[in-house]
């Protein structure tokens, strides 16, 4: 597609007609990507590992719609229908108790929360292939159809959307809304109307009621507002902006439509934010706390001396997307943003504001959550179709470059990214045909270790063996088990406790690397418990290592790694080292602890073979850590 054709699209003047082979490869793309992200959908068996999902779950399942309605218990507070709680938006849950209950009308079984789960995840899956949809449609309308497939291609197969669709946390269904936010919001910029101020404020209403920081998306559609009435009508897109004296009050009036819809959506699919609008507020208080790091929480200690920005780019690069596609994603970044000034300066004005509302999405989101102090990697899902689409942009324009060498760079680097992508997808899902490392240790345990072993876990982790036991194994009443507060504050109290639990526990069972992964970077704060996972993986408290449970993402003989005891600085246990590694491993060192420890943790299992006196284990917990 030439320049001029795609500057008459965003004038709304022609619409491109869909070859039947460009919907063969469209349709392709977008079972493709259903497929990967139904596979194994089951992978945890309705344990519900994911800590956001099953908080979601639990909700939902507490919920009930009298019928007959009862007017007056229904717009209470004390309402069965009120979620009580808005750390999420009650769309996704709403959703998810409405499909379960029809679905149990079918299969009773469903109204079990072991059971509709299933529905939350296949919900999740189908709202990811939406947002390939949203994001080829709104790629062939700035930048053409081959950006447009291409970039719907590399979405298909980016491994934080696949990832994400294996769980019903919300994230796919609020990056579905904002891409649908966006690509509305550049129909609207190409043509006002009262119609389309009234479907992007709906949608936004939409997005809202997903999770409220959606609210952000006011910045991309205001845009869009002000800068449709502020160039005016130019029939070819060119010349400086000329509005007329009224832009300013058609601007506002749609702004004030677009903002009533949405408020009115929101309040439709949300009603107890305004219903219970103490507990709204208090829990939006606590996100808010959370995300910034003004309240101290366990999860969130992880983040401890992370760079602002800088470990959201670092991660995505090197986890969500893979080197290859996120690179080439903030890369067409710089690109995409180069062609709003480009369009600018050369009098484009229209084709510039329709390029520019996704641009400034990005830019508005990315400049919030990348200077939270918690940086979950899922907080960059409403950006990362973007930078796919941005990534295809850049190939696609190399790939057609008048040079030849340019031309033959872009397609070799466009298709080498491609397969990258697709291998890279391919090994991921390795870890949903395999068993999850916590039901491989329950199995271990129950069969291996003896009855009436005492076992000492962590707290703020999994607790393992798994409390409902699996296969035919139910085995936690078999064992004593004590619990270590490693969260706790050090003190003299913590660090007896610890001795007195490191003296009874035959067996001290390390869910995943969620403690020893942010305690021991913090060993100012924690210098005893710091030096008991030194001492620990060490072999230096008369435990060794005697079993533990890997799943990485695999294709052939090939894992990619991610090193738990790199950014702590643990030396590696002796059994670990000579079986936890293969000559064709790829370390590629820390991944954010939300990457690994919901669906392929490494649990450890350390067993007592020698007894020390308490005096010893105390000069061992409080000495100098070990050089």
């Amino acid at each position: 597609m030439s320049q001029l054709d795609s500057e008459r699209i965003l004038a709304g003047r022609m619409q491109p007609r869909r070859s039947r082979g460009e919907l063969l490869v469209l349709a392709s793309i977008l079972f493709t990507a259903l497929g990967v992200r139904l596979y194994g959908l089951t992978w945890d068996h309705g344990y519900l590992f994911h800590p956001d999902e099953r908080m979601v779950l639990f909700v939902t399942s507490d919920l009930s719609f009298p019928w007959p309605p009862d007017w007056a218990a229904l717009l209470s507070p004390s309402s069965t229908w009120n979620p009580a709680f808005f750390s999420y938006g009650s769309l996704p849950i709403y959703l998810l108790r409405i499909l379960s209950s029809a679905a149990a009308q079918l299969w009773p079984t469903m109204e079990s929360l072991r059971s509709f789960y299933v529905i939350g995840r296949v919900v999740s899956a189908l709202a990811d292939v939406g947002t390939i949809y949203i994001a080829y449609v709104l790629g062939r309308r700035l930048y053409g159809v081959r950006t447009a497939l291409f970039g719907g291609a590399l979405l298909a197969f980016s491994v934080l959307h696949v990832q994400l669709s294996h769980y019903y946390a919300v994230d796919t269904l609020l990056t579905w809304a904002v891409m649908l936010v966006l690509l509305l919001s550049t129909r609207l910029a190409q043509s006002p109307s009262f119609a389309r101020y009234l479907g992007v404020g709906a949608a936004i209403g939409v997005a809202a009621a997903i999770k409220i920081s959606a609210l952000a998306l006011a910045a991309p559609v205001g845009l869009a507002c002000i800068g449709a009435h502020i160039i005016g009508s130019h029939p070819d897109d060119s010349g400086d902006p000329a509005p007329d004296v009224a832009w300013f009050s058609e601007a506002l009036r749609g702004l004030i439509v677009a903002g009533w819809a949405a408020a009115l959506v929101f309040v439709l699919l949300e009603p107890y934010a305004l219903i219970d609008l103490s507990t709204f507020i208090g829990d939006i208080q606590t996100e808010s706390m959370m995300v910034r790091g003004t309240r101290d929480l366990p999860y969130t200690r992880q983040y401890a001396g992370t760079i602002p920005y800088l470990y959201q780019i670092a991660q995505t690069v090197r986890w969500s997307l893979g080197p290859l596609l996120g690179v080439a994603g903030f890369i067409g970044l710089v690109y995409a943003l180069g062609r709003v000034v480009m369009h600018m300066h050369k009098g484009r004005w229209k084709t510039a504001l329709a390029e520019g509302i996704p641009v400034l999405w990005f830019l508005v989101y990315f400049g919030i959550v990348g200077s939270f102090h918690a940086k979950f990697l899922r907080y960059m899902l409403p950006v990362t179709p973007l930078l796919c689409l941005w990534a295809a942009a850049l190939f696609v324009r190399l790939g057609t470059h008048l040079r030849a060498r340019w031309r033959y760079a872009g397609r070799i680097l466009a298709g080498v990214t491609l397969t990258g992508s697709v291998l890279y997808v391919l090994a991921f899902i390795n870890i949903y045909a395999s068993t999850h490392p916590w039901e491989q240790v329950t199995e271990w345990i129950c069969s291996q270790a003896p009855k009436n072993s005492v076992l000492m876990i962590e707290h703020w982790d999994q607790p393992l063996p798994i409390l409902q036991g699996v296969g035919e194994h139910n085995c936690w009443n078999d064992f004593t088990v004590i619990e270590f507060p490693a969260y706790d504050p050090d003190n003299e109290a913590k660090l007896t406790k610890l001795v007195e639990s490191l003296q009874s526990a035959d067996y001290v069972v390390i869910a995943s690397n969620r403690l020893y992964g942010s305690i021991v970077p913090l060993s100012q704060r924690y210098p005893i418990t710091a030096q008991y996972y030194h001492r620990l993986f060490a072999e230096e408290l008369g435990f060794e290592l005697v079993y533990f449970a890997q799943v990485y993402p695999q294709l052939g003989p090939y894992r990619l790694v991610n090193d738990t005891l790199s950014r702590p600085g643990l030396p590696m246990p002796e059994l670990l080292s000579a079986e936890g590694r293969l000559a064709t491993d790829l370390v590629l060192g820390h991944a954010d602890e939300s990457y690994s420890v919901y669906d392929h943790p490494m649990p450890l299992v350390f067993e007592r073979t020698s007894d020390l006196s308490e005096e010893a284990l105390r000069a061992l917990l409080t000495a100098e850590s070990p050089g």
